[in-house]
């Protein structure tokens, strides 16, 4: 058992800091979304949540650009946090990987708009007024928030957790209070919303950058070769392929949805999806904390911070999300006041709360097969999620409706947990885990 000294020595420490504040920045930023979405839902009526829910579909389906790359990221940064020179190379590596492949989705989705807005969402029977403006205006935020990964990749591999947390509170209360100003005093739409998160995403990625300059002011300023991105490519390109294929599982429930649902059926599935990723969230503060630790105890052989992690998961995540997945119906209930919604979210929030619990467990071995760099295995298991979760999703959701989502959450975490669990199997036999 812990005493009190042996605690705060703990919370004293960079790990115990970087845990603290990652979970802090995880509730505060899971708290605004939970206490802000019935407010915005209420001012703008199901028809423009609805849209701002399409958009939120196409930011998340352009972040399969980064297809891995902050997880590499955090890994190269991670290695070379005590040599200056080279961590600066580093930084400056993949920030202008971040700025090349943020402007490629800008482009490519500005083209996409007429056609997304006249053919694919609702099946082309119509969207609301404002739906192309709004589109356009997260596609901005979209290009500085995808260069802004590059400085929180940076933050977050140099254990500077905490300065990184206070920067993304700060930045995503400025945007939510600038979407209400907006909505009261300009208009209640989709466009006020996306206008303050567009505005406030350029001032913060600008401001990042200027702040890691500084930092890096001092380290011997290095030509970056062709060769530097090529090795990069090379280095990333098989666990990218998995990694991107992992992300599409996880856009399948939204991007069929809207396309087979009315636009504000699919703004009511966003309300309670948005809950299951709050729950999502609980793992990655402590990912982020252990995961440089994994990496160096799983080269020399120890195991104590991988024990610690899962003991971790299993108190912080997996156990929350059985216990709000229980009580549902009360939850749902008392957090939207809204009939409707709260009795057509109760069985899908079950779904994807069991789903973010497998996952969860999922995700620690994950951290094994990152750390190890099988990229190969990484393809398989999430190639095989994608196979089967497609056709189950499609089907659901037809017949279904946004039940369909749930299923799908539930069937692509279960897959990836079951062939998870065969790849550890068979590394013990090679190579032992050093889990005990």
């Amino acid at each position: 058992m812990i005493g009190p000294a042996r605690a705060r020595q703990i919370l004293r420490s960079q790990l115990g800091q970087n845990i603290l504040t990652n979970y802090a920045a995880t509730v505060w930023l899971g708290g605004l979304s939970i206490l802000l979405i019935p407010l915005y839902l209420r001012l703008l009526g199901p028809a423009q949540w609805g849209v701002v829910a399409i958009c939120m579909v196409i930011q998340g389906v352009l972040t399969l650009l980064d297809a891995g790359l902050g997880q590499v990221m955090l890994r190269d940064v991670a290695r070379s946090a005590r040599e200056p020179t080279e961590v600066a190379l580093v930084f400056r590596v993949f920030a202008r990987a971040y700025w090349v492949l943020g402007a490629i989705g800008f482009v490519v989705g500005q083209l996409a708009v007429p056609w997304l807005t006249e053919t694919w969402f609702n099946q082309g029977q119509g969207v609301p007024d404002g739906a192309d403006i709004a589109l356009r205006l997260v596609l901005v935020q979209f290009f500085f928030q995808f260069a802004n990964g590059a400085h929180g990749g940076y933050w977050n591999g140099v254990q500077a957790q905490k300065l990184a947390n206070m920067r993304q509170c700060g930045f995503a209360t400025v945007k939510h209070a600038g979407a209400l100003l907006l909505i009261f005093v300009w208009q209640p739409a989709a466009i006020a919303y996306l206008a303050s998160f567009a505005v406030v995403s350029i001032v913060e990625c600008v401001f990042n950058a200027l702040t890691i300059r500084s930092e890096l002011r001092d380290a011997p300023r290095v030509r970056l070769s062709r060769e530097r991105f090529l090795r990069l490519g090379r280095e990333t390109s098989v666990l990218a392929a998995g990694v991107l294929i992992g992300m599409s599982v996880s856009q399948i429930d939204r991007v069929v949805l809207s396309r087979v649902v009315s636009v504000e059926d699919f703004g009511r599935y966003a309300i309670v999806a948005s809950l299951g990723l709050a729950f999502l969230q609980l793992q990655y503060p402590l990912m982020r904390a252990f995961f440089p630790r994994v990496v160096h105890e799983d080269a020399t052989g120890g195991s104590g911070s991988f024990r610690k992690l899962g003991a971790g998961i299993l108190v912080l995540c997996v156990l929350p999300c059985f216990a709000v997945a229980l009580a549902a119906p009360w939850v749902l209930a008392l957090w939207l006041n809204d009939s409707p919604v709260a009795a057509a979210g109760v069985a899908p929030l079950r779904l994807i709360l069991c789903a973010v619990a497998i996952n969860a467990v999922y995700h620690l071995l994950y951290q094994r097969i990152l750390a190890r760099g099988h990229g190969k295995a990484v393809v398989l298991i999430n190639l095989a999620a994608l196979i089967v979760t497609v056709p189950v999703t499609v089907f659901m959701a037809n017949a279904h409706g946004i039940l369909g989502g749930g299923v799908a959450w539930l069937t692509s975490a279960s897959i990836q947990l079951a062939l998870g669990v065969v790849w550890i199997r068979r590394e013990i036999k090679t190579r032992p885990l050093a889990v005990g």
